[in-house]
C-alpha cells in the first residue's frame, strides 16, 4: 500500500503499526515531514514501512501498488490524476474525504472517465465534530484492468523482467522537490 502525501502518517502509518503484514510505502514530498516519518518508523521499530520523499507524480511508470490511500491532499480529480497511475489493476485508491465529497465525485465525472475508473464507492466510518468522515474508493473498470495489465507485461518483456525504479528515500534525499502549477 502506499500512502500519498503522508505528512504526520494518517492514514498510513497508523495502518502500518496495525497491519504489520502490510508493506506500506508513506510517500511525501516535504523533507522534514519526511524526516519526521523516518525518525518515528525507526523509533516504533517498523520493519514494514518505506519512507519516500517525492511527489505521486514522481513514481507513475515506475510502482504500483494494491491500495493507494491519502487524506486530506486534494480534490478528487487532482488525487485521481495523481494515485490511480499507482493502482494495480486490480487495486483500489480510498481517499478520505468530508461532507462535500458528492461535489467532489460530481466535478470528476471526466476524469473518472477519462482514466477508466468505476464509480465511487461512498462509505461514512464515523464524524469528528458532527462532521463525518467519508471513505471514496475507486478503481479500474474492467476493460481499463485489462489494458493495465497487458502494459505491464509489455512493460517487463522490455524491461527484462520488471526492473522497478525508486523515488528517493527520506534519508540522504538531496533533490528538491518539483513545485506543482
Amino acid at each position: 500500500m502506499c500512502d500519498v502525501g503522508s505528512g504526520a502518517g494518517l492514514p498510513g502509518l497508523v495502518l502500518a503499526i496495525v497491519r504489520l503484514d502490510l508493506r506500506v510505502t508513506l510517500l511525501e514530498p516535504l523533507l522534514r515531514r519526511t524526516t519526521f516519518l523516518q525518525e518515528t518508523v525507526e523509533d516504533l521499530g517498523l520493519s514494514n514501512v518505506e519512507v519516500v520523499r517525492g511527489r505521486a507524480e514522481s513514481l507513475h511508470g515506475l510502482r504500483t501498488f494494491d491500495v493507494v490511500t491519502s487524506r486530506a491532499v486534494a480534490p478528487l480529480a487532482r488525487l485521481l490524476e495523481w494515485s490511480m497511475p499507482l493502482v494495480q489493476p486490480d487495486g483500489a485508491m480510498i481517499a478520505l474525504k468530508g461532507s462535500s465529497v458528492e461535489q467532489e465525485i460530481a466535478d470528476a465525472r471526466d476524469t473518472l472517465r477519462r482514466l477508466g475508473c468505476r464509480s465511487p464507492e461512498v462509505t461514512s466510518v464515523g464524524s469528528t465534530a458532527d462532521i463525518p468522515t467519508r471513505v471514496v474508493r475507486v478503481s479500474w473498470t474492467g476493460e481499463a484492468a485489462l489494458r493495465l495489465r497487458s502494459a505491464a507485461r509489455d512493460g517487463a518483456a522490455r524491461d527484462g523482467g520488471g526492473a522497478r525504479g525508486r523515488a528517493s528515500s527520506a534519508r540522504g534525499a538531496k533533490s528538491r522537490p518539483r513545485r506543482r502549477s
